[in-house]
């Protein structure tokens, strides 16, 4: 039997992982628990588990630095993470950390016995019995894996989604689609791959909620049918880049169906107000505020309500993706660019552009001309 150690927080859940679960019919078994990092060490210590099922959100010593220990001492133990939509920025670390899965809150049994499925290539070969302890910890040998291709940066796919969803901004469609086309370069059906995606779907649904948006109106099909199971029930990259592409466009098609108030019609109008004037020098939030007649401390609060960014924020937001279509458009010099956009300094123009997009304006014409 695989040893599984659960780690969580929450005491009625670590009661649902280990009652409601036919576990030894799996071929594996409950070897112990914890109620946070510091004690899932102790206990993995004392229990050597194959699997970890590890909350991410815990007190005292969170699931991203309990994974980072759990490798250097056990780099055997597989380390799945279970948590909640809103943490969907931490899915980059549990990557990187060498998290082979990812369970989304509130989930069933048949997500949890799809997700053993997946990793049991990943688990060490079971010792033969009688084998003494010594000898057991020996047993079991580790999948290679080969060099990676890219995968795309969850914490910059999220900043652009997220900004051009509150924004009401086609770009956010263009994001979502490039990331999952640099998915491609991994097996269909790959551990990481996969839980890249329903990261990127773990985003939307998020957003959604906030919104107070029901998640069955994202996608066709039953109230009672989970967007994972939909993912988990394509067959290819190019099925997949479709459906989370149309997810994410009738997002923002159900976004403009709200009912507006009286702050998002003054967000709106501070939208529009933006995009008149974005390529003045001196455009300030003060600025903005005379312009739609408005006190500037209250549309300030009104801004970072309505889209969790501040309005000098979202300013330098629409100043470079103007200049980004700029120099898709023309051969000009970038010290023009910036000028059209906004920027009195190029080399300031130049430090925002990388900040934001993770390249140098340069770098992004040199890229461009190869495509």
């Amino acid at each position: 039997m695989y040893r599984v150690m659960i780690v969580d927080d929450e005491p009625l859940f670590r009661d649902f992982l280990r009652i409601k679960m036919d576990w030894e019919s799996l071929g594996f078994q409950v070897c112990c628990e914890a109620r946070n990092g510091q004690e899932a060490l102790l206990e993995a210590e004392k229990h050597k588990p194959h699997l970890a099922l590890v909350d991410i959100n815990m007190p005292f010593m969170d699931g991203i630095e309990l994974a980072q220990k759990l490798k250097v001492r056990f780099e055997r133990t597989v380390i799945v993470f279970v948590s909640g939509h809103n943490e969907f920025e931490y899915l980059q670390q549990a990557v990187r950390t060498g998290v082979k899965d990812y369970l989304l809150k509130p989930f069933d049994a048949e997500e949890l016995v799809a997700m053993l499925n997946r990793i049991k290539p990943e688990l060490p070969n079971l010792p033969q019995e009688g084998l003494s302890d010594q000898e057991e910890q020996a047993e079991g040998t580790w999948p290679s894996r080969s060099a990676a291709p890219a995968a795309p940066d969850l914490g910059s796919l999220r900043d652009a989604v997220i900004m051009g969803l509150r924004m009401r901004d086609s770009e956010a469609l263009d994001e979502v689609r490039k990331a999952v086309r640099q998915l491609r370069g991994y097996p269909w059906r790959d551990e990481y791959a996969d839980a890249m995606l329903i990261g990127i779907l773990s985003l939307a649904m998020s957003f959604a909620s906030e919104r107070g948006i029901p998640y069955d109106q994202l996608w066709d099909g039953a109230d009672t049918t989970s967007p994972y199971h939909l993912l988990r029930g394509l067959n290819n990259w190019e099925e997949a880049e479709e459906w989370v592409v149309s997810l994410y466009r009738r997002l923002i098609l159900l976004m403009d169906d709200l009912r507006p108030t009286k702050a998002s019609q003054l967000f709106a109008a501070a939208i529009a107000y933006i995009e008149e004037h974005y390529s003045d020098p001196g455009l300030s939030a003060e600025q903005v505020s005379n312009g739609v007649f408005v006190d500037p401390s209250y549309l300030r609060r009104v801004f970072r309500k309505e889209s969790g960014y501040s309005i000098v924020e979202h300013i330098t937001h629409i100043r470079l993706k103007k200049a980004k279509e700029l120099m898709l458009t023309g051969n000009r010099k970038l010290s023009e660019v910036a000028e059209l956009v906004g920027y009195s300094d190029p080399n300031y123009f130049s430090k925002s552009f990388k900040k934001r997009f993770g390249m140098t304006p340069t770098e992004y014409e040199q890229l461009k001309k190869k495509y």
